[in-house]
């Protein structure tokens, strides 16, 4: 029985790690996609009615560039950087695979689907199960086909990309056998997927419908959810498909499909003159309510709560993170102080933002703010108020900035928490991340990283998502926090075999020292 049992927990342990692994790679490739965001709403401003009309054509030009290209090929950039981020070397190896990969799939799928004679002949393929990717027509998977082959890649690559044959056949080896054994897998799941995807569909319909159906009381515990899981890592995992993929919802503008909240609000920016109303899938996108009136709140009630001869000190380390988090939407070095603080203050902060968002939908407000006020400016210059209802958006906001200070400021005093500013012998450590550092030399030796975790041979793997550091070790009772702490961070969370250390804006550039480091990265 005891064995059984320790199978078990052993098992439960491997499905987390790989949870969280999964967790930080899917976001990687996300953060490029910011880049095309911000081009698409420059795009969307020049397209404005009132602009001469040489702006508009050259805005219309960058925005049918970059629609389709960014948001339109979304599952090829997913697998790529999916793929590459799974890969613990030779990463460059790994992309060139990775596209190999894709495009065996889509031929694949796509011949298959001919010689069985279930290629759909129709003027449009909305709604028929098939779509077109890089101008093959393939079972519309939508994002998944390039989730699900991003993440076997990057496992076949791991454990062929070292294979050796005999001299004769060595140019066989190593990478080149990787790239023959993913593209093996991609032929027999493009087959398996022309029959079982049409079954997935239905069940992807079925739950969008029963989210749907569950109305307010769906938002809020999507939005409690999407704050809550933050310290776990796994808060991508609920709102990613909701975002992009058909889970979040199915629309056509100007004559063109569209899946996922962020695609759907995208194209309807971009033809603002044509649309009569917002997608509901926009409800999706609300989860800034929390990083732009919550940080007001939360850091408004943290400096209220210092002693007098630390309020300074106080000041100096929270409204440069605020700033951050009403601009950029960045907020994890300042939720981490209200994890670290208490779980109740955390749970509170969860409880609000679902309570916000659920509140901002329920009275009309219509527009994308997943991010800081930056990520709301486009819909506010493009989309009609009365479509949007804007001023929804920031009368509940302001009136939940009271209610978070004071819901803070009663916890705090109440529970007698020990905040910054309320511990006598307080030392500040992790300001880095919220400060304009210069270089990833200005905030510490990464070797101090490595030496916390335990050194070079107990490292698994090094991955980073927007600003944590994700570290598998072999045995974590050989971190040393106090190490890790040499190096300027915003809170270190350990659980099992995993270490996410909170660095900031600068993780990729520690992600990558580190990795240069353990010998992870090979030109």
């Amino acid at each position: 029985m005891a064995t059984s049992q320790d199978a078990a927990v052993k098992q439960k342990r491997s499905a987390l790690g790989v949870m969280k692994l999964f967790s930080g790679a899917i976001i990687q490739p996300i953060v490029f996609l910011s880049v095309v965001g911000i081009v698409l709403a420059v795009c969307v401003i020049l397209r404005l009615s009132f602009m001469p009309a040489v702006i508009q054509t050259i805005g219309t030009f960058f925005f049918n560039v970059f629609l389709p290209a960014g948001i339109s090929n979304l599952p090829v950039i997913i697998m790529i950087g999916l793929s590459v981020a799974f890969a613990h070397k030779k990463k460059t190896d790994a992309a060139v695979v990775s596209i190999l990969t894709f495009l065996v799939y889509l031929y694949a799928n796509n011949t298959f689907l001919k010689m069985t004679g279930r290629l759909i002949q129709a003027d449009t393929l909305a709604g028929t199960g098939q779509g077109m990717a890089l101008g093959l027509q393939v079972n519309d998977t939508g994002v998944f086909a390039g989730i699900i082959i991003g993440c076997l890649t990057g496992w076949i690559f791991n454990r062929t990309c070292d294979t050796q044959f005999p001299e004769a056949l060595r140019i066989y080896g190593g990478s080149r056998f990787s790239a023959f054994c993913c593209m093996m897998m991609a032929i027999a799941f493009g087959i398996v997927v022309s029959y079982v995807w049409p079954f997935v569909n239905k069940g992807i319909s079925a739950l969008s419908t029963l989210i749907e159906d569950s109305g307010l009381f769906g938002v809020f515990v999507y939005g409690f959810l999407n704050r809550f899981l933050i310290p776990t890592g796994l808060h991508h995992l609920v709102y990613m498909p909701f975002m992009y993929s058909a889970i979040g919802g199915t629309a056509t503008i100007a004559g063109q499909t569209y899946e996922g909240a962020v695609p759907i609000y995208t194209a309807e920016l971009g033809n603002a003159s044509t649309i009569t109303s917002i997608d509901p899938s926009v409800k999706y996108g609300l989860f800034g309510f929390s990083k732009i009136w919550g940080s007001i709140g939360s850091v408004l009630a943290f400096i209220h709560c210092a002693r007098p001869e630390r309020k300074d000190d106080v000041k100096a380390m929270m409204l440069p993170a605020m700033g951050v988090a009403l601009l950029a939407g960045i907020t994890e070095p300042l939720e981490f102080l209200y994890l670290f603080a208490s779980p109740l203050l955390w749970l509170v902060h969860s409880l609000l933002d679902g309570l916000g968002q659920m509140l901002e939908f329920a009275l009309g407000f219509r527009l994308m703010a997943a991010g800081g006020i930056l990520d709301i400016i486009p819909g506010l210059i493009a989309l009609p108020a009365e479509m949007t209802k804007w001023y929804v958006f920031f009368i509940i906001g302001v009136i939940f900035i009271a209610v978070w200070y004071f819901s803070f400021v009663f916890l705090i005093q109440k529970l007698d928490l020990h905040v910054p500013g309320r511990e006598e012998n307080y030392v500040a450590t992790g300001t880095g991340a919220v400060k304009n550092v210069k270089g990833v030399a200005s905030m510490g030796d990464v070797q101090d990283i490595i030496d916390g975790l335990g050194g070079k041979s107990n490292i698994k793997a090094v991955i980073n998502c927007m600003t944590r550091l994700r570290v598998d070790v072999y045995d974590i009772s050989k971190v040393d926090k106090d190490k890790i702490n040499r190096f300027k961070n915003s809170g270190i969370v350990m659980k099992k075999d995993n270490v996410q250390i909170i660095i900031g804006l600068k993780v990729d550039d520690v992600c990558e020292a580190i990795n240069q480091k353990l010998g992870a990265i090979t030109e």
